[in-house]
């Protein structure tokens, strides 16, 4: 398969070789067992120049998807064996899937395939994302499911943390990304491609159902480490940032 090309020109030059190169080492490797490799998220990420838009070189991880039509252990110790040269790079673990499974998944996890849809190069076999349809209720579903469970795990975890600065921190830094997921596939019920920017997609969550979106949004800028909070304004932030996931989950549970 040396005819192949793999077409990693938007990366920077060390990311590049490290994921043109699994990707190479798998395409040799399994032969016609590989059926799709895809990358996805900030690698995915381009410009209109075709530049990468928020990927950094030596700090966001390469996210890879890999289709084959077998994974048992001996499937799995070989991807073992053929990432090993690139694990000190950034390549993060990849997900790994038989066949048609992304097909067959998509109602069951609508909000991680919307993501992966949205950002993604397949750069070898058949796109299996291409044609995928995600439907609204199944998005609605998983929507209510993250922030309603999250709401349980944050009370459950105040217990632990109680007033103690860095596990509230912890408690609160934990739980937003899962919060930002459900945000963006709220944009998508409003027939909407969500903004890559989180402070964008807050904006316009508020501005499409109407709520107090400022403690999510405190919360993400806490975690990346743009603000620093008092133990007694944390727990202020805590109550507020439950008060907005209420909202969000009354809302996705009427919609």
């Amino acid at each position: 398969m040396d005819n192949i090309e793999i077409n990693l020109g938007h990366l920077p030059p060390k990311s590049r070789e490290i994921a043109a190169g699994f990707s190479r080492a798998l395409i040799d490797g399994f032969g016609d067992k590989l059926l799709s490799i895809i990358i996805f998220g900030s690698a995915a990420r381009t410009t209109k120049s075709g530049a990468p838009e928020d990927f950094k070189e030596g700090v966001s991880d390469i996210n890879m998807a890999i289709v084959l039509d077998r994974v048992t252990s001996v499937e799995l110790n070989m991807i073992i064996n053929l990432s090993r040269k690139y694990q000190k790079g950034n390549l993060a673990l990849p997900l790994i899937f038989k066949g048609d499974h992304i097909a067959t998944s998509l109602d069951t996890f609508p909000l991680e395939f919307s993501d992966m849809k949205q950002r993604h190069i397949c750069i070898f076999g058949e796109d299996p994302l291409e044609n995928a349809v995600i439907e609204n209720k199944n998005l609605r579903h998983q929507c209510e499911v993250e922030f309603k469970g999250k709401l349980v795990q944050l009370r459950r975890g105040y217990l632990a943390a109680g007033e103690n600065k860095e596990n509230l921190t912890a408690l609160l830094a934990a739980s937003i990304s899962s919060i930002i997921a459900a945000c963006r596939g709220m944009v998508r019920l409003k027939n909407q491609t969500p903004p890559d920017s989180v402070a964008d997609l807050l904006t316009l969550v508020a501005a499409h159902y109407s709520i107090e979106i400022e403690p999510v949004k405190r919360v993400w800028q806490l975690k990346r480490g743009e603000i620093e909070e008092s133990t007694a304004t944390l727990q202020i932030l805590f109550d507020n940032y439950l008060k907005s996931i209420e909202s969000l989950a009354n809302l996705v549970d009427k919609y």
